[in-house]
């Protein structure tokens, strides 16, 4: 299974698992959601044309979004 480094603002740089992760896909502004594991809180991060890749290649569930 894939693993994922990302920023929490609490915590730092955080691992993740594909299982973790949520992409939401929108026109001009896509982003990835997960919670911490290590503080819990739930972050929402940009996410551009490379990241978007990076995740589907790597198994993220996503979502399609129209606005």
């Amino acid at each position: 299974m894939s693993t994922f480094t990302a920023r929490c603002p609490v915590c730092g740089r955080v691992e993740l698992t594909a299982d973790q992760l949520r992409l939401v896909l929108r026109p001009n502004k896509s982003f990835y959601l997960f919670r911490c594991p290590t503080c819990a809180d739930s972050v929402r991060r940009p996410a551009g044309e490379r990241i978007v890749e990076l995740l589907t290649d790597g198994g993220v569930s996503s979502m399609q979004v129209a606005r």
